[in-house]
């Protein structure tokens, strides 16, 4: 078995519970990179405001405290995310990569891009729901569309698909990566705001 890296990249599933990309990560028995990119730059119209970005902070002070107790240290990097992560891929020598997916137009076009960047450089690339019971495409109409009205979508749903499964456990340890990265300072990165105008 290979003693390479494997990096999980937090990004929206900011727990150590129920994180299908932390626990398969974890199964590997790799020594795990946590890893959460703050990326300003690529969301465009979807960039956090202020109130997410308070959130943001205490969640990942509470993240980092969490991976504490699993072993592990939170590396805080800031920049475009696709770069950030292939950084660090390089830093590390990492074979594998994990996230759990997101929804949006711009994410899903990056992770894409992402996902067939690194595979062609020989890094594997899994991705896992951990947000919706039921992903987007899961649940079609009889001509294959998506349902424009709740009830007929609930019926299918519930008639249709299996249930969800159980949320997972946090891993029990994760195993450290000795040369981490450089990591951020949390508080360099000013989310908390001074006079908050919400």
């Amino acid at each position: 078995m290979s003693s390479a890296p494997v990096i999980v990249w937090f990004r929206q599933d900011l727990r150590i519970v129920d994180n299908p990309a932390l626990s398969a990560a974890a199964e590997t028995g790799r020594p795990v990179i946590a890893l959460y990119i703050h990326d300003d730059e690529t969301p465009g119209q979807w960039a956090i405001g202020g109130a997410s970005r308070w959130w943001l902070h205490k969640s990942l002070e509470a993240l980092s405290d969490e991976l504490s107790t699993l072993g592990s240290t939170l590396v805080l990097k800031r920049g475009p995310a696709g770069r950030v992560l292939e950084d660090v891929i390089k830093q590390c020598d990492a074979t594998a990569v994990f996230w759990n997916r997101l929804y949006e137009p711009h994410a899903i076009a990056r992770d894409t891009d992402l996902k067939t960047g690194l595979q062609e450089k020989g890094i594997a690339v899994h991705s896992s729901n951990a947000a919706l019971l039921f992903e987007p495409w899961a649940v079609k109409t009889k001509t294959g569309g998506p349902y424009r009205v709740f009830s007929p979508f609930w019926r299918a749903c519930m008639r249709d698909l299996p249930s969800p499964p159980h949320p997972l456990n946090a891993p029990a340890k994760l195993a450290a990566w000795s040369a981490l990265p450089a990591t951020d300072r949390l508080d360099d990165w000013n989310l908390l705001p001074a006079q908050p105008d919400w």
